[in-house]
Order: structure tokens, then C-alpha cells, then sequence
């Protein structure tokens, strides 16, 4: 289950008019594959990044690292888990907003559906060689528990468009 503070966070951005995508780990769990996470990334939009980055320091936390995302902690790190902010372009955002999922106590937290979070993944394998394993074994189980959602000419094309053809294979064991 999200965590309280990630809720209390999701409420005080849409205050503020700052719209959010719950990604990673927590759409991992919310698209049916159950594992740990020690963050919860969100997807805003570059066109709020200078609100969203004051707003965050507002609220008592530090900049640990800049790069696509920015990676928020509190002073004392055991407080809560970081929080990632991943930056996309205002047309992307749009794009990814028009999900129909949703989580939370309430049921009101939009989640980046299924196809966004795949290619998300298969970009993370191509780009990042630190997270290929958990990136890959995400994509696996998100396929085996969504059995269905995509033919294999569409998975094909996902794993072409975003991360090379040799992507389909590694996620079928074809070596």
C-alpha cells in the first residue's frame, strides 16, 4: 500500500496546481507484480519543475541528486523514503495523464497505465546497465501478470521503439 506520506504529497502538489503520475516501484505494484521499493517516483511535467522543486524544498526537503529526475530526501533520511521527480516534456505528460488508473485510500492517485510504464522500463535497460536485472525481471512479471494486454507484435514494437531489438529477446531468454 502507497504510503501516507506519499498520499499527504500527491494532495499538497494538486493544491498547489502541480499535476503528478505515480511511477516505479509503486505503478510496478499498482500494474500487479507485489515487490519492495525503497522511493516513490512521480511524473511531472518540465513546464512545473522550478514550482515543484520549490515546493518540495518548501516542505523540508533537500535536493540529493539532479539528472531526468530529481531525487528529494528529508534531512533525516529515516524519516520517510526519497522522493523522485521525473522530468517529461509537457506533450508527454499530457500523453501519459490520459490513464483511467487510479490508487490510493481513496482511490484519486493517478498511475502512468501500463504501456507508459513498459517503455519506461525498456528505456531503463537500454540507458541504465546498474538496473538492467530489476528492470528486466519488472518487465517480465508486469507481462506475466497482465497476460494479454499486448500481442507480440506490439510488445516487439514497444521493445524497438524504446530500447532496441535485441530488448524482445532478453525478455523472452532468446539469447
Amino acid at each position: 500500500m502507497l504510503p501516507e506520506f506519499a498520499h499527504s504529497l500527491h494532495e499538497r502538489f494538486a493544491r498547489e496546481g502541480i499535476p503528478l503520475l505515480l511511477a516505479g516501484g509503486w505503478a510496478v505494484c499498482h500494474h500487479g507484480y507485489s515487490r519492495l521499493t525503497n522511493d516513490v517516483d512521480w511524473i511531472c511535467s518540465r513546464a512545473d519543475e522550478t514550482r515543484a522543486i520549490e515546493l518540495m524544498k518548501s516542505l523540508g526537503f533537500t535536493i540529493a541528486f539532479e539528472a531526468m529526475a530529481t531525487r528529494f530526501q528529508r534531512v533525516n533520511p529515516l524519516e520517510m523514503m526519497p522522493i523522485d521527480l521525473l522530468w517529461v516534456s509537457p506533450e508527454t505528460f499530457a500523453r501519459m495523464s490520459a490513464t483511467d488508473q487510479k490508487t490510493g485510500i481513496h482511490g484519486d492517485i493517478p498511475v502512468i497505465d501500463l504501456e507508459s510504464l513498459l517503455a519506461m522500463k525498456l528505456h531503463a535497460l537500454k540507458d541504465q546497465v546498474e538496473r538492467k536485472h530489476r528492470d528486466l525481471l519488472d518487465i517480465r512479471y508486469l507481462l506475466e501478470e497482465n497476460v494479454g494486454a499486448f500481442s507480440e507484435t506490439q510488445l516487439r514494437e514497444l521493445c524497438q521503439k524504446y530500447a532496441g531489438p535485441h530488448a524482445y529477446d532478453l525478455i523472452h531468454h532468446i539469447p
